[in-house]
């Protein structure tokens, strides 16, 4: 049964390697792209979740390591008969990335900007706040690229205590390579 086991890992990992093309990420290159996904968001002791999406740059500074710009906004119903809770942001950041093959994995931390309007707030409230981001890019070729990512957020004014989460799929665009 273990034999089996093992035989059938090898033959995924010897699969996934002999189709697989190398990323070959590189110094000053430039990805663009769009993000759409699901966001959860907690409020008042309870967690609401709704959808949302955004836009990614990002500029490589060395083949390794990415410096990030990403903007994004998520609508959650919070309350029957009135209006959402709508969270803005904008954060900038680095990520490192493992870009051996196609696939190619990262992990992000960012610094940014909260907007919080709508549900029962009678004016916006903007927060500080900070992302840990891990994601996963595929490059179909050198110039596109789909990813998924998943996305923590908290906030200098609460740290660790009301949390924001964010699963986005992504889509890119690549050049200067």
């Amino acid at each position: 049964m273990r034999r089996r086991h093992l035989a059938s890992c090898l033959l995924t990992v010897a699969a996934i390697g002999a189709t697989s093309t190398a990323a070959r990420a590189v110094e000053r290159e430039w990805h663009a792209g769009v993000d759409a996904g699901w966001a959860a968001v907690s409020w008042h002791d309870a967690t609401f979740g709704g959808f949302g999406g955004g836009a990614h740059l990002a500029y490589g500074l060395r083949d390794d390591l990415n410096a990030l710009l990403e903007v994004g906004a998520t609508s959650h119903p919070v309350y029957v008969n009135r209006p959402q809770l709508l969270v803005a942001s904008g954060a900038v950041g680095a990520a490192y990335t493992l870009d051996v093959i196609a696939w190619v994995p990262y992990f992000g931390l960012l610094v940014g900007g909260y907007r919080f309007s709508g549900a029962e707030l009678g004016q916006a409230q903007y927060k500080l706040g900070f992302q840990a981001a891990l994601g996963m890019d595929y490059r179909f070729s050198r110039d596109l690229a789909v990813g998924a990512q998943l996305r923590y957020h908290t906030f200098s004014d609460e740290p660790f205590t009301r949390h924001y989460m964010t699963a986005c799929a992504r889509f890119e665009y690549v050049w200067g390579w």
